[in-house]
């Protein structure tokens, strides 16, 4: 909501109480005052950080945020807007808690930070409704089996969809099947999501390897998983099943309950 001229009084008036507790010497009505003058400088160095944060490097963007948030904390305990509005300018952070979506007008520069936050911006819902509407476990499919039909025994995983805890979807689109060791006597059957960066192609944008060779970006990403056996559960994995080896036999454990989401009735 935005403040009108009696807010700003009145904020200004807190910060400036805010700043005498924590510095008495500290004034503001003195545009010698040396606190004012590196207050000011501040604001010139953030305001050119911001005009430049675009031409930066990941790397170096992400110190530069870093910086940007410290400068905003102590300009906001100091109670100068100005500083604290030029470092939220950087930081991003004048915006509060919550989940933040891009907004587009006119002449707006379409940047790889925009358009990748948009990307975080539905991530980030859709993630959130499945933990908090359906929790983890199997949604549908992934029945596990034990087969030896090639001599060896081997898990089989039917084609189905999972949610793990941080609400990330975790599809399996074919048939899976992994080698049983000759060794053990119980395991589990676990699902994890995964991440897989493909269709790699140059970036002009950024600085070019000390070789010279052509600088290469993944241009896609693949949500895929990880299928594995577990003696124990692991953290963000999905239990399916358990196996157990029993007169020297793998079977499917009909006593294990995979947990299963929350659906509507």
């Amino acid at each position: 909501m935005p403040l009108n001229d009696e807010r700003w009084t009145v904020l200004a008036r807190e910060l400036r109480r805010t700043a005498a507790r924590a510095a008495p010497g500290w004034s503001d009505s003195n545009t010698h005052d040396p606190g004012v003058a590196l207050l000011e400088l501040l604001v010139y160095a953030l305001d050119e950080l911001g005009e430049r944060r675009h031409t930066l490097s990941t790397e170096a963007r992400a110190l530069a945020d870093g910086v940007a948030r410290r400068a905003a904390t102590l300009a906001c305990a100091l109670g100068t807007g100005s500083a604290a509005a030029g470092a939220a300018h950087v930081a991003g952070d004048e915006c509060g808690p919550g989940l933040q979506r891009p907004r587009y007008f006119a002449g707006r520069l379409l940047d790889a930070d925009t358009l990748n936050s948009e990307q975080q911006y539905l991530l980030e819902r859709l993630r959130r409704l499945h933990v908090h509407l359906h929790g983890a476990g199997i949604v549908d499919g992934l029945a596990v089996t034990v087969e030896s039909a090639t001599g060896a025994p081997e898990v089989v995983v039917t084609p189905g969809l999972a949610l793990d805890a941080l609400g990330r979807e975790i599809f399996v689109e074919a048939t899976q099947r992994l080698a049983l060791p000759g060794a053990g006597s119980e395991l589990l059957v676990e699902l994890a999501y995964a991440e897989r960066p493909c269709a790699s192609a140059p970036a002009p944008g950024e600085p070019s390897p000390p070789d010279d060779s052509a600088l290469l970006r993944a241009t896609r990403i693949v949500e895929s998983f990880d299928l594995a056996l577990a003696s124990a559960a692991s953290e963000g994995g999905v239990a399916i099943a358990r196996v157990r080896r029993m007169r020297g036999r793998w079977r499917v454990d009909p006593g294990f309950e995979p947990a299963r989401v929350r659906r509507a009735p």
